[in-house]
């Protein structure tokens, strides 16, 4: 049986993360409105999570908006550009985090299914 909770919450940690490297290498202003707002509903998302991980899921996701939104008051208040794609850039590495960790639940489900 496919639990659509998980399924909506992995697609947005995916989508997160595709779309803050998308703003990174295309430096587009909609493309950095569009990573803080997906990164802004895969935090949400992560709070009806039911993962072994979920706190650590949840801190990856306070990092990455913590990133995003200063990083798009910046841009838009023409800030240097190597700063506003410097935070980023920590954003991003905050959402491969949590891909990591979504991956590692995915290992241990199958690990310990009575759990899920």
């Amino acid at each position: 049986m496919i639990e659509w909770g998980r399924v909506w919450s992995d697609f947005f940690i995916f989508i997160a993360l595709t779309t803050n490297v998308g703003f990174i290498f295309g430096q587009d202003p909609y493309q950095l409105v569009i990573a803080v707002g997906v990164n802004l509903i895969a935090a949400v998302m992560k709070f009806n999570v039911k993962k072994i991980l979920a706190a650590e899921l949840l801190a990856t996701a306070f990092a990455a908006n913590l990133h995003l939104i200063p990083a798009a008051v910046l841009y838009f208040n023409n800030a240097r550009m190597s700063l506003v794609l410097g935070l980023a850039a920590g954003a991003a590495v905050a959402n491969v985090i949590s891909l990591i960790i979504v991956l590692i639940d995915l290992i241990a489900g199958y690990k310990n299914p009575e759990e899920f």
